[in-house]
């Protein structure tokens, strides 16, 4: 790996909480090779697709000295996030994210009530209860890197909590309910905390892939093509300081 870019400072992490292939993979590898981010954190359920995932973002980020660490956890398990999390903080020398990346979801059929609801209650947990806590351990520190925020430098802060959706919280799937319903309260999460944040500089905000789903050999719906509109929204408003909620896509 070679050294830092004159963007990058060890300070810089990128967590990326449903690291995996697809969507995840993509955005996560890109933002990497950006070259803003000294360390990127990686969290999944399944530590062989970690090691994946980790091996294919330090390929996409060659040329840049990129530290990644992993951890397997269940998001819907609120004190093993909360334990990785620390640990990842103590790995990295105590620094915080800069730039937070929640891609969690199970995308399983549901049929009305056969359904069992500690299935729902579950997807909740790691769509909602784990953004809100996501949320609420970091939102201060990204605060805190907004408002001392030195103006125009090409190392400014960029501080992010952006989250993968898609149409279904307008147009939920009967076959699918379970995923829409959860899908639909954590964009209201996300909207909310837009309205609350986006005025003190966070860009709190959603990657919306709706109309289909998403398939390497599609035109407009592929993880590339998803992963360069979404650099390019967040690149935008970080350039522009006016952090908007959604990229179409």
């Amino acid at each position: 790996m070679g050294s830092l870019s004159p963007q990058q400072d060890n300070s810089k992490t990128l967590l990326v909480l449903g690291a995996g292939p697809g969507i995840g993979r993509s955005v996560t590898s890109l933002f990497a090779s950006r070259g803003r981010y000294a360390n990127v954190v990686l969290i999944a359920r399944r530590a062989a697709q970690l090691a994946i995932e980790k091996k294919y973002l330090q390929s996409a980020a060659v040329g840049h000295n990129i530290r990644v660490e992993t951890y397997d956890v269940d998001l819907a398990d609120t004190a093993a996030l909360s334990a990785a999390l620390d640990n990842a903080e103590a790995a990295l020398g105590g620094t915080k994210p800069e730039a937070i990346f929640f891609n969690a979801a199970r995308v399983l059929p549901s049929a009305f009530f056969s359904h069992p609801v500690e299935d729902i209650e579950y997807d909740l947990k790691i769509c909602v209860s784990a953004l809100y806590n996501i949320s609420a351990r970091y939102m201060a520190h990204l605060v805190g890197l907004a408002q001392a925020e030195a103006d125009t430098t090409t190392s400014r802060s960029r501080p992010a909590l952006i989250v993968t959706s898609s149409a279904l919280p307008h147009h939920p799937i009967p076959q699918l309910f379970a995923l829409s319903l959860v899908k639909a309260a954590q964009r209201n999460l996300v909207h909310s905390l837009h309205l609350t944040y986006a005025d003190q500089g966070v860009h709190v905000g959603v990657i919306n892939v709706g109309g289909g789903p998403v398939s390497p050999v599609h035109e407009t719906w592929n993880p590339s093509n998803i992963a360069d509109r979404a650099w390019e929204w967040f690149d935008g408003a970080a350039r522009s300081g006016k952090p908007s909620f959604e990229v179409e896509i």
